[in-house]
């Protein structure tokens, strides 16, 4: 196949860039589109927060004047080097079933990393760690959900017979809001609340710009030390807290304190795709006014736990366990009240052992699992 292969630099290319993923997968029922606005919000660099601590570079393959991939490239400097070495990003991997493709995009996305001067391409990311990291190798018929990727089966293939070795397995864990489940959640032996010393509050709503910069420093500090860690900068979490502070209640937020200080946090977040699923990536007229009228009116069924974790002075500790089970069980009692179907959080470590093993004593599975790669360029 005879393949050109263009930056995607000007306004029109960036454009055909991010709408060509609704074409390229028109033809498989589970693949759910996300938003265009959405996506501009991470991909612009105008708009992204991405671009206030990284670089990046966008690519879309063509073949008889076709777009049939795109691959982007990227430099996080927020991305500890303890951690991942020299070691540049490439994500946004999205192509027709055609390793000749695939290749090309991918030998392309190196050669820009090497003139970064990086030892390692890492990926997929979009755009990195704590955005949509991994490509989805299981799950593709599992619902839509917000802020984590659709892969076609085929890519993973592709990818590997491309000379990339698997790194890690990131995992989705869902709880199933079922009478029988909330009873069993409830047989789970809980720590004494008034023996710890704890306090379990909502999120101040009226605070809402303090109140996640205490959970993105709390989160920062649980997970310091943990493979595939990057800190999360404050305008990463002001552009997610900004655009969905209209979808957010108090319940969303969870704030575990001992003796006045904050120990534990977790965020919530409503799926987005019950409201935008049947609209399209870009909606008509009467498509944006079902989705301000849904806005308002709207009871979310499903969502998803994006940032749960316990200062770093707690890790290891039975103290530390016991108060990751108290805010997943609250988690779970303060959501079951709002009528949802099911709670998903992710992503987990496949190596995660301790936290595994509390969600599966509170009857949560594995729904979705993606991969990321590591290769030597």
């Amino acid at each position: 196949m005879k393949l050109k292969i263009i930056p995607a630099d000007s306004k029109s290319a960036l454009k055909e860039f991010i709408q060509l993923p609704p074409r390229l997968y028109r033809e498989y029922p589970t693949f759910t589109p996300p938003l265009t606005m959405e996506r501009k919000g991470i991909f612009d660099p105008e708009k992204s927060p991405f671009f206030t601590h990284g670089r990046a570079q966008y690519w879309l393959a063509y073949h008889n004047g076709q777009a049939v991939g795109r691959i982007s490239a990227q430099i996080d400097n927020s991305q500890p080097e303890e951690i991942f070495g020299n070691t540049g990003l490439f994500g946004s991997l999205d192509a027709i079933d055609d390793i000749d493709v695939v290749r090309a995009l991918l030998d392309q996305a190196e050669a820009w990393l090497k003139e970064q001067g990086v030892d390692y391409a890492f990926g997929p990311c979009t755009l990195s760690m704590n955005e949509e990291p991994g490509l989805l190798v299981e799950g593709q018929n599992e619902p839509p959900l917000i802020m984590a990727p659709w892969h076609p089966p085929y890519l993973a293939a592709h990818i590997e017979a491309c000379g990339y070795p698997q790194c890690r397995e990131l995992h989705y864990w869902r709880f199933n809001v079922t009478d029988e489940n909330i009873d069993s959640a409830r047989q789970v032996k809980l720590p004494d609340s008034s023996r710890l010393n704890i306090q379990i509050r909502p999120l101040n709503m009226a605070n809402l710009r303090e109140e996640v910069e205490v959970i993105r420093k709390v989160y920062n500090d649980a997970w310091s030390d943990n493979w595939g860690f990057v800190p999360i900068q404050s305008e990463d979490l002001e552009g997610i807290s900004k655009d969905l502070k209209h979808f957010l209640n108090k319940d969303c937020g969870l704030f575990v304190e001992m003796d006045g200080k904050t120990v534990g946090v977790a965020m919530f977040i409503p799926n987005l795709f019950e409201v935008t699923a049947d609209l399209g990536a870009n909606p008509s007229l009467l498509g944006w006014g079902k989705l301000g009228y849904r806005m308002f009116r709207h009871r979310f069924r499903s969502g998803r736990v994006i940032l749960l974790g316990v200062l770093s002075e707690y890790r290891h500790s039975m103290r530390g366990a016991m108060i990751a089970m108290a805010m997943i069980d609250a988690i779970i009692a303060r959501r079951s009240s709002h009528d949802l179907d099911w709670i998903e959080a992710g992503w987990v470590l496949d190596n995660n052992k301790p936290l595994q093993k509390i969600l599966e004593q509170f009857n949560f599975t594995i729904t979705r699992t993606l991969r990321l790669y590591k290769k030597s360029i």
